[in-house]
């Protein structure tokens, strides 16, 4: 009788590990299945999943350098784009953690270069983006110089957020992603701690963590061994798309499949936040009038197919991230990409879809055209709006001409690009903003705003 019982129960036991072991390969094929498009002759992506706090895949798929050619591989190492916010806006907790500072205090306190508004901003608001401050990026594209087209240091990313005279929005009213709001965080990191980002962050979360191959991009110009290459595709032919910057805090963070999935385990473990801490790193800001920001320190609180989801993408030049934590089922996601054309996201839901059992859900983006009336300008009205204008907080110039029958807005050699009529005084343009006219109490133009994408009510005065 007990041989005849323990023949049963070990033929249970192989029965279920069998099966267990036939989910597990299903599910590893149905991984796979996704990235087999990422072949040996062009860019492609890292991915790795782990599942209650074991790593149950880490596969790289494609190239990670073109010219050579290096395939890239699990210890590739990718630049994470705005993934990188959530390991600045640890280092603050940390340091509120400490007692050096309150998420309360002004941010003037800390850096009082920061123009006096008439409305305090706190470093809550830095890190829920509730700010008003405009993007830096979009603030240098007015200029003409859009990132990507020029090596942008830290110190000129801080000279423009301090020239701005006005906010977008008051601090509180609005939800609206800036990245200035993190490299203010940089800048208070650095003068409370008395370390540089790099320093601070190194000694408090990756080396306690073993992140031995996560480091700031901090110097663009440093020899990164085993960082893969960034690319683009233009009419299929493959293009170098690096990020030529020093800029970083709101990016910039060079890192690992295998380091972020240890980097995710602390919204399990809470190794080095106290239980106060790690709850305000997943809680959404609040606006004044006391609805959601979904955005916490760094991290979009959300839900997807009817599971809470933290997570965070990333995009610089030619990289592409995204990292997720799906707390029911102790899930983590990490997609990192060399590939501009790659959707970090779409892929990583389709791939937290075959944990949750849940169907995958393609992410779709909805584009929207504003649809405005043209207004009717006879060309000697146009003439109105000729002559040439200046911002001191972009110091840059607009020349207006009439050309053609159209405005044309001329920017420096080789940068030209034309007004479209939309409403009295109001113009639209391609791919440079929205234009408000401003005129004196005789009708005659003195100026213009313009509002771009992350960066609103910019000032010019005709001179």
């Amino acid at each position: 009788m007990k041989k005849r019982l323990t023949l049963v129960l070990l033929l249970t036991l192989v029965l279920t590990g069998s099966t267990i072991w036939s989910q597990t390969n299903d599910t590893v094929n149905r991984i796979d299945r996704i990235f087999a498009q990422y072949h040996n002759e062009m860019p492609g992506v890292a991915v790795a999943v782990a599942l209650n706090g074991k790593v149950f895949y880490n596969k790289a798929f494609g190239l990670s350098n073109l010219e050579f050619p290096i395939p890239n591989t699990s210890e590739t190492i990718f630049e994470c784009g705005s993934v990188s916010k959530q390991f600045t806006a640890a280092a603050i907790l940390l340091l509120d953690q400490e007692g050096k500072l309150s998420l309360s205090d002004d941010v003037r306190k800390y850096v009082p270069e920061l123009p006096q508004y008439d409305v305090t901003i706190t470093i809550q608001n830095l890190l829920n983006h509730t700010s008003g401050l405009k993007d830096w990026g979009a603030l240098y594209s007015l200029t003409g110089w859009p990132r990507t087209t020029r090596a942008y240091t830290q110190k000129l990313g801080f000279d423009i957020i301090f020239k701005q005279k006005s906010l977008n929005f008051t601090p509180g009213s609005r939800y609206s992603y800036s990245n200035s709001n993190y490299m203010m965080l940089v800048l208070i990191t650095e003068r409370v701690s008395g370390k540089s980002l790099a320093e601070f962050t190194t000694e408090k979360f990756f080396k306690p963590l073993g992140m031995i191959k996560t480091q700031w991009r901090d110097n663009f110009r440093e020899v990164v061994q085993d960082r893969a290459v960034a690319y683009s595709e233009r009419e299929g032919e493959f293009y170098l798309d690096m990020p030529f910057e020093d800029i970083h805090g709101p990016g910039g963070l060079l890192t690992t499949t295998a380091d972020l999935l240890k980097w995710n385990r602390l919204l399990e473990t809470n190794e080095i936040f106290s239980g106060q801490i790690a709850q305000q790193r997943i809680t959404p800001g609040l606006l004044n009038d006391g609805s959601s920001t979904g955005y916490a320190a760094g991290l979009v609180i959300g839900d997807w197919n009817g599971f809470k989801e933290i997570s965070h993408s990333g995009s610089t030049a030619g990289y592409r991230a995204w990292l997720a934590w799906y707390p029911s089922k102790k899930l983590s996601v990490v997609i990192l990409s060399n590939y501009a054309s790659f959707n970090p996201t779409e892929a990583g839901r389709a791939i937290a879809s075959a944990f949750l059992g849940t169907p995958q859900i393609p992410a779709t983006v909805t584009e929207t055209s504003q649809q405005s009336r043209q207004a009717a300008y006879e060309n000697s009205d146009l003439n109105s709006f000729i002559g040439t204008f200046y911002s001191e907080e972009v110091e840059t110039t607009y020349k207006i001409e009439f050309k053609d029958g159209a405005l044309e807005v001329y920017r420096k050699a080789g940068d030209t690009f034309r007004l479209i009529s939309v409403a009295k005084d109001e113009f639209s343009t391609s791919n440079n903003g929205y234009f408000i006219f401003k005129r004196d109490k005789k009708g005659r133009v003195t100026g213009f705003t313009v509002f771009v994408s992350r960066a609103e009510n910019v000032p010019f005065k005709k001179i």
